[in-house]
This record gives C-alpha cells, structure tokens and sequence, in this order.
C-alpha cells in the first residue's frame, strides 16, 4: 500500500474478493500486514472447484508508477502456495491510473531490484501482468458495480 490509506486499500481487497466470488470462487481475505501471525499466508486464497484454479493472492494498490516488495514477502507467499498447492500471484491495482487489477505471477513475472526486493512498475505491469478475466479463463464480464 503505497500513499494510500489502510481503509480505502482494504476496499480494493474488498472489491477483488467480491469479484472471485461472483465468478464462482471460494475466496477468502487473509490479511497478515497487521503482523499478528508469524507464518506466511497470502491477503487472499481463492479457489474454484469447477475451474481447477487455487490461487493465493499478494494485493498491492499504489498511486505509484513504481514500487518495491520485500523478498521476504515474496519468498512467504511461495511457501504459503507451495504448501497448498496454489498459483500465487502479486495483484497490483494501480489508483487514478484507469487500470483494472493486474496479475503478476510470482516469481517469474516479478523483476528483482539490486537491493534483493522487487520492482513493479507499471510498464512492466502492463508487459508481463494479466487481467482478472484473462487469469479466470472468462470470454465475458458479468454486470459489475
């Protein structure tokens, strides 16, 4: 979360899950950034029997055009998605950009800066990341809000 109040990033969590389980998803909100756990676990677990898909989910939202993420964040999320079975991905929702949430999969769409975080920019979001429809294998979008 990057220049962005706890609130208003929690309502784009929000926002995402709503949209998983409108199409058809078990989904889940999971949020460790509060610190109260010390085993890994991702801001989101989606699943969809019908789909074959479990998914664990890193949310990042940013008014930013680059920002940077903890290896060790990274490096939870794969053990967390390892440990179940799940794709995980790193969801960047982009504000006042006029772009939907965008889906990295991690580690391979990620970019390691010197320092040992990763980089996501948005051009590189723009590459490498899919959109929600596309991640879900959906040709159209249901009425959204």
């Amino acid at each position: 979360m990057t220049g962005l109040s706890k609130k208003r990033a929690t309502d784009y969590e929000r926002t995402l899950v709503n949209r998983f389980w409108d199409y058809g998803f078990a989904v889940m909100r999971a949020p460790s950034s509060s610190g109260t756990s010390k085993m890994p676990r991702p801001d989101v677990l989606a699943g969809s029997a019908k789909k074959g898909m479990l998914l664990a989910l890193e949310i990042k939202t940013s008014r930013q055009d680059v920002f940077y993420i903890q290896k060790e964040q990274i490096e939870g999320l794969q053990l967390f998605a390892d440990r179940i079975g799940a794709q995980s991905y790193v969801v960047v929702k982009f504000v006042g950009k006029r772009m939907d949430y965008l889906f990295l999969s991690v580690p391979d769409s990620l970019t390691q800066s010197k320092g040992g975080s990763y980089r996501v920019a948005i051009d590189d979001l723009k590459n490498r990341g899919v959109d929600f429809y596309t991640l879900i294998n959906e040709k159209e979008r249901k009425g959204q809000k």
